[in-house]
Order: C-alpha cells, then structure tokens, then sequence
C-alpha cells in the first residue's frame, strides 16, 4: 500500500489487524505512514538519526497501543502523529537539558502543533497535522505578519512551549498566546475555503 493511496479507512483496517496481533499488518502500517511520522520527528529533532529512532518508537507503541485506539480521538494518521510529536519533544527536551540547541527555522517547513488546547482552534491544529506537505497550508503561513509567523514557526516548527517561545523572544507570554491565537484564527480564515470543497 503506497503512502498516496492509504485512505483513513485503510489505516484503520490495519490498526483494527494489529491489534489482533497482525504482524504483517504492522509493516503495511509502516510503509504506508512512515514518510510523514518521520518527517514530523525530523523538523522538531533536525537530525536523521534520532528522527529515525523516534520514528521506530512510534510504531513499536503502535504495537503496544492499537486495541487502545479509538477513532473518535483522532483520525489514523493524527494519531500518529501526535504520538510523533510528542516523542520527539521529549527527545529534544533532554537534549536541551544537556547541551545549548540553537532552533534553525525552515521557513517553507510545516511540522506540528505544541500549543495548549482551544476549543475553537483544534480544527485549524488538526488540518496542520493532516495536511502538513499542502502548497495551501504554506502559502497561507507565509500571508501571516512576521511577528505571527514566528510563533508559530517555534511551536510547530521548533516543539517549543509557549512560555519556552516567550522566554525565547524575551515577550511577555501573553503576547505570545495572544500571536499564536491571532495567527491560527487567521489560518482558518484563510484554508476554509479549501476545506468545504475537499482540498484539504
């Protein structure tokens, strides 16, 4: 199953297999879904190898997880990469604690959210994490003002926090929460269109 053709219907089937103990299934999942876990891995970690071993981490709680699995927390692949995400912050972290990282930003890169939960706004967070490679979805992070793109270019791109985003800027952390806020209503202005008509 090519990564292109594996519908959330697909994905689900072979989560539903892995659960049953599925190996076989497993490998599907992985040759389907792999190319995007470890591009999210890689634009938080910027290295190959520890995208990789998060990436591996991924599928083995796959493994561990997939009779826990509900659809009705996440479609198959944001699931997935939520669980990317969150690997590969805590990889980063304990990097951080040991060593100065300085965060390079990709300005034409989307990666995932970090921000804490908005009722309003998880829709827009969702179709960053599902629509992550989309020309539209980068086209409309460039429409946004500097100041709104850096934020969310250090909590999607650089897996920080918004008080690790605040102390980065030296900004108030309220300015921060209030770009990041002002930014992704802007976002779902813009991709709206494209999601009624089912670009996106």
């Amino acid at each position: 199953m090519a990564p292109s053709a594996a519908s959330n219907l697909d994905l689900l089937d072979l989560i539903r297999r892995i659960a049953s103990g599925d190996q076989a299934a497993l490998g599907a999942l992985y040759d389907a879904t792999a190319r995007q876990v470890f591009g999210v891995a890689k634009r938080i970690l910027r290295d190959d190898s520890d995208a990789e071993e998060v990436t591996m981490a991924v599928y083995l709680e796959v493994w561990r997880r997939a009779k826990d699995y509900e659809v009705q927390r996440g479609l198959p692949m944001s699931w997935l990469l939520m669980m990317a995400r969150s690997r590969a912050i805590d990889s980063f972290r304990t990097r951080r604690k040991d060593q100065h990282v300085r965060i390079e930003l990709a300005e034409n890169d989307i990666g995932c959210a970090a921000l804490e939960p908005s009722e309003s706004l998880q829709g827009i967070e969702q179709l960053l994490l599902e629509a992550q490679q989309g020309d539209l979805v980068r086209k409309a992070i460039q429409t946004l003002s500097p100041d709104q793109r850096q934020v969310i270019e250090l909590t999607f791109f650089g897996g920080l926090t918004n008080q690790e985003v605040a102390d980065y800027l030296a900004v108030p952390l309220g300015t921060v929460k209030g770009r990041i806020r002002l930014a992704l209503q802007h976002l779902r202005r813009r991709l709206e269109p494209a999601m009624r008509k089912g670009w996106l």
